[in-house]
């Protein structure tokens, strides 16, 4: 009996320190995405809070929730979930107990009221305009209810439809969602307006219009404006209109709204992405007057899913993945600046920090707890609320003793239109990411690189992190400490905070090494002139010199045909100053230069490194060099040229010569130049190739003994005979490569039989 005890107890225990890895397990995947696009996958920022989600049954509703259109809650952690289908509003307690109902009222006339296909709620849970606010869409009104002594709401006003005079002769006041601000404003989203948000008084008074949507166009209407904007033809703009609104938790006077905008606009939402302007943007963060202020400093544009060609991670309850834009339809708040959306086509939320980072992603479709119910028009996925509240809980103090404190609790709510919605509890990561969030934003840069050590201790593949722990590092000033920088932002690719690090320490640098610096330059400068003087007193020997020239000499010829290009390809074929070998050399040169500038640019200019190879470059100098040979001799015999394939090959190989050390310095400023200094290197670069363009021009005329007009000619013949060889060039390596594979399956056919 007692072994029987025993095995039961063992396996007892086994379950037990089984079950915590099996509920750490959720049914979605954690990720967010690199600077260039890719998935980092992240640790579990939110999981499901429970067992199940919150339903009718589990609430203890006796009429079923019947579309529920929206939830939000308090600052005591209360939940109100807009129960659109019945025409009702649904309150729990924090720990989600049925509190009440609201469906029918007493209103201001005395008369019993009740909704009309109410759509959203808001709640102010203190100051002067404290109450719970109902959009009553279908009656056009806002209604007002405030909590009573005994802790449930009853009637307090009405705010019917305002005197506005809408710019569309189609617009009509119908309330779909609404905020209000610490003064008192409220900011309505109107389903029937599309000239923007509509701002109203305390007392329900129409202000004016702010936001207004950028207005959706046929594609035949861009063209035809494009090409004719004065055209006569009317069209018909499709209607853009707000579809949720919330208030800024943090500073309270700034209002995020969400958009949906027609499939006609995909492209121009793919593009702003990358491009982070605001035009088509499914979610603005607007002040009082109207103006986007969203920080868009993340390294994609918060709108939801990166890899929207492709579902990039997918479940195995999820391989159907849905493709485009994200659709977001709701959008929530939350402490320290943190804010999330949620993507109605995928079921997922993204968040993002106040500078528009994109911290997780997680969510997915599928039956499990946790997952959103898939529907014929997208997911259940219909609206996010993050849930914030304290209790009391035993913790150990700095002395190892237990004492009583309060803990704050941060969870969101993500409500499914299908009838109930899901809990999800903040994790110990989610924890110390905003807490680094939260001591950055309050300028504790000390403690805020504490917690972002801490954050990449539980997530080192997070590139934002280290975006952010580089930021911290960097305002310490330190020379050390920038150094570090310097290195945080090379693991994320940042290039443009790598740029104001790096102008940081070249700058002291150059405060601490400016006199050797000074002196190293002009000795440089000094060195550069000894070189011409050298080679202009070796050109000048070697012109009136008889004989074979050595290679000395016809090394140093490229520096006077660089400076004398009509006399110097001149001298170049008639008296013999240049050489197949030396002409070899130049060649040769110039791979390397290349070869240099593939494998030597500074980090600002290749953060993710490159893989060129001495083979690479080389082909990249010689096949274009020989196809223009080539191509100009053959095209010069039947010109009646007067150069031959040598002396094409050798004037050419010359005109080379200031390539390759432009393209060495080029190179080498890549380690000194960044940011908007980036442009030098790149238009060295531009002049070296000029330079070469215009010396094998003016090579070109000489040798063949052309005019300037039969030169051009014969220039432009010779790249589209350039173009020609390599389309036989490759049309035969094809055809020998379809030869050989139809060969060896004969082969292999008759050794089979």
């Amino acid at each position: 009996m007692k072994k029987i005890a025993r095995i039961i107890a063992f396996m007892f225990a086994f379950v037990m320190l089984l079950t915590p890895m099996v509920m750490a397990a959720t049914p979605y995947e954690t990720y967010t995405y690199s600077i260039d696009g890719e998935v980092l996958e992240s640790p579990d920022a939110y999981v499901p809070d429970g067992v199940t989600s919150i339903s009718s049954a589990t609430l203890g509703l006796e009429v079923p929730l019947a579309s529920p259109s929206d939830i939000e809650t308090d600052d005591d952690g209360n939940v109100y979930i807009t129960d659109r289908g019945n025409n009702r509003i649904v309150m729990t307690d924090k720990h989600y107990n049925l509190t009440g109902i609201i469906d029918n009222f007493i209103n201001g006339d005395g008369v019993e009221d009740s909704f009309k296909d109410l759509s959203s709620t808001f709640v102010v849970s203190s100051g002067n305009y404290e109450g719970l606010y109902v959009c009553d869409t279908a009656n056009k009104r806002i209604v007002k209810f405030k909590r009573n002594q005994e802790g449930t709401y009853e009637f307090s006003r009405t705010f019917n439809e305002p005197q506005i005079n809408f710019a569309d002769e189609e617009g009509s006041y119908t309330p779909s969602s609404c905020v209000v601000d610490k003064h008192g404003r409220m900011y309505v989203a109107s389903s029937g307006t599309t000239e923007g948000i509509i701002v109203l008084t305390a007392d329900g008074d129409f202000i004016n219009f702010i936001g207004a949507p950028k207005v959706s166009v046929s594609a035949l209407q861009a063209v035809i404006q494009s090409v004719n904007p004065w055209s006569n033809v009317e069209f018909t703009n499709i209607p853009v209109t707000y579809t949720s609104l919330e208030l800024d938790e943090t500073y309270g006077d700034f209002v995020y709204g969400t958009i949906v905008f027609p499939s006609e606009d995909e492209n121009q939402q793919l593009s702003q992405l990358t491009s982070k302007t605001d035009d088509y943007s499914p979610v603005k963060l607007l002040n009082a007057g109207g103006t986007d202020i969203m920080q868009r400093t993340g390294f994609f544009s918060p709108a939801g899913e990166v890899a929207v060609e492709l579902q990039t991670l997918q479940t195995s309850a999820n391989k159907d993945a849905p493709k485009g834009v994200s659709r977001i339809v709701d959008v929530t708040s939350g402490p320290d600046g943190v804010w999330s959306i949620i993507d109605n086509k995928r079921a997922k939320v993204y968040t993002y920090d106040r500078s528009g980072n994109l911290l997780y992603i997680f969510g997915d479709t599928g039956e499990q707890f946790g997952q959103i119910t898939k529907t014929s028009s997208g997911t259940g996925a219909q609206a996010i609320s993050y849930q914030t509240y304290t209790i009391e809980q035993d913790v150990l103090n700095d002395n190892g003793e237990w004492e009583t404190k309060d803990v704050e609790v941060t969870k969101l709510l993500v409500l499914d239109n299908t009838g109930s919605f899901t809990p999800y509890k903040q994790t110990d990561y989610a924890t110390v990411l905003a807490q680094a969030i939260k001591l950055q934003n309050a300028g504790n840069f000390k403690e805020a690189k504490d917690e972002w050590q801490k954050v990449l201790a539980y997530n080192n593949n997070f590139d934002t992190a280290y975006v952010e722990m580089g930021k911290v590092l960097y305002r310490s000033g330190s020379e050390a400490e920038l150094d570090t920088a310097l290195r945080y932002f090379q693991n994320a690719y940042d290039t443009e905070n790598y740029a104001t690090v790096f102008k940081a320490i070249r700058s002291n640098v150059m405060e601490k090494w400016f006199i050797p610096m000074i002196i190293l330059i002009v000795a440089a400068l000094f060195g550069v002139v000894k070189v011409f003087e050298y080679a202009g007193k070796v050109n000048k020997a070697a012109a009136t010199k008889g004989g074979k020239r050595t290679l000395k000499e016809e090394l140093t010829f490229g520096f006077h045909l660089m400076f004398h290009p009509f006399d110097g390809f001149w001298d170049l074929k008639k008296e013999k100053r240049g050489s197949v070998r030396a002409s070899i050399i130049f060649l040769a040169i110039t791979v390397v230069a290349f070869y240099y500038q593939g494998i030597g640019k500074g980090y600002y200019y290749a953060p993710q490194g490159t893989s060129a190879t001495i083979i690479s470059q080389a082909a990249t100098v010689l096949v274009p060099f020989f196809l223009f040979v080539i191509s100009n001799w053959c095209f010069t015999t039947l010109f009646d040229g007067e150069g031959s394939f040598k002396d094409i090959f050798v004037a050419t190989s010359y005109s080379l010569f200031p390539l390759p050390v432009l393209v060495i310095i080029s190179t080498a400023l890549t380690h000194v130049l960044v940011g908007t200094e980036s442009q030098i290197p790149t238009l060295i670069l531009t002049v070296g190739y000029i330079y070469m363009a215009f010396l094998i021009i003016i090579g070109m005329q000489v040798t063949h003994d052309y005019s300037t007009g039969k030169n051009i000619v014969t220039i432009v013949a010779t790249i589209a005979g350039m173009v020609i060889i390599l389309f036989i060039v490759v049309l035969f390596t094809t055809l020998i490569s379809k030869m050989a594979s139809f060969v060896t399956t004969i082969t292999s056919e008759l050794s089979l039989r």
